[in-house]
């Protein structure tokens, strides 16, 4: 049996992260259409991969019998498309974030689970070998009993001033902290085993997108007196477990590296994990001790095509009828985390997060 795919959005990432990656597994799955509202990309696509090309996905979803779709268009559409596409009885693998907010974000959750259906998120950045160095670690209790996490993703000049990304409808309406953020949280909550949050206090800041010198040093072109979106972020976080969680991210900052840089650490009681890259992780050590002496350990990586990697795990979740490996449920706990920074940035206080 090969599943019947379609890929809804094919700029950049749905192109190179979910439809070309597709293409390497024929033998379980046949591309049968693209939809993108964009009728020049949609053709020229189409005609490259001799599949059908939509311009509405309603029409893609009426026309074709498929069984699973890759959602790849801005943020702000994520969740009113996976809930059209789920209600009709499709597998959906949406890209990251599932949604712009934590509402949104339940409800497509609750669509797959009363629909039976597999509901994946599109974080590749789970299949970095790296990452699951570290999973590695934590799972065979190396690290012992967390108690501070640290992460840091930044980029010196990075405001992507595009529509997709500052729009607010197409964004939904959140900045740096969703876009990027959400990377860091889930790498950090992947190897804290998902613990909930209990209370968080954060700031987010508008210090470069709105000042018209900026614009030529980032990414893009943009109106700077319509730009209202969070450029930096910070945030403190309590887990369940006694367990503090330090979040830093921006699209732009006056720091000394040029590139987007991340920076990961989680200290431990028998262990510490120290891991940089950017939104995948890339390289990651392991420091703790002997009986008597103090040990750092680097894993020799294998590299691997972490995009394809994350869409094969979603067509095997359906062949063999398994949960998908990075779930719908662990972005409620991801987006009760970048909720709770904007809610508390807004009221200037503690809030508590209840899940």
């Amino acid at each position: 049996m090969k599943i019947r795919y379609g890929v809804i959005g094919v700029g950049g990432h749905g192109r190179n992260r979910h439809l070309i990656p597709l293409t390497k597994l024929n033998d379980k799955v046949e591309i049968i259409a693209i939809a993108d509202v964009n009728k020049e990309r949609c053709e020229e696509v189409s005609s490259q991969f001799k599949i059908k090309c939509y311009l509405d996905y309603m029409e893609m979803i009426e026309k074709e019998s498929l069984d699973a779709v890759s959602i790849v268009t801005p943020t702000g559409l994520h969740s009113k498309i996976a809930i059209d596409i789920l209600n009709r009885g499709i597998n959906v693998l949406v890209d990251k974030p599932l949604g712009a907010n934590l509402d949104e974000v339940k409800e497509v959750v609750n669509t797959a689970r009363k629909k039976g259906l597999k509901l994946m998120v599109g974080y590749w950045s789970r299949f970095s070998p790296a990452l699951q160095y570290g999973e590695e670690i934590v799972d065979k209790g190396l690290l012992g009993e967390p108690y501070v996490a640290y992460g840091y993703l930044v980029r010196r000049r990075g405001i992507p001033g595009i529509p997709t990304f500052i729009d607010k409808t197409l964004s939904g309406g959140k900045g740096a902290l969703l876009d990027i953020g959400c990377y860091l949280i889930d790498n950090l909550l992947t190897l804290l085993k998902f613990k909930k949050p209990k209370s968080v206090v954060g700031k987010v800041y508008t210090k470069f997108g709105n000042k018209k010198e900026e614009v030529k040093f980032n990414w893009g072109s943009w109106n700077p007196e319509n730009f209202s979106l969070d450029d930096y972020a910070v945030g403190l976080v309590k887990l369940e477990g006694d367990v503090s969680l330090i979040i830093e991210v921006g699209w732009a900052a006056n720091v000394s590296h040029m590139e987007e840089k991340s920076y990961i650490r989680i200290l431990g009681d028998r262990g510490g994990i120290e891991a940089t890259g950017h939104e995948a992780i890339t390289d990651i050590s392991f420091h703790s001790r002997t009986e008597n002496f103090l040990t750092d350990t680097k894993p020799a990586l294998r590299k691997v095509d972490i995009y394809f990697e994350m869409v094969k795990a979603f067509v095997d979740s359906i062949l063999q009828d398994r949960e998908p490996p990075v779930t719908g449920q662990e972005s409620v706990i991801l987006h009760s985390i970048i909720d709770g920074i904007y809610r508390s940035s807004i009221e200037d206080k503690d809030v508590k997060i209840s899940l």
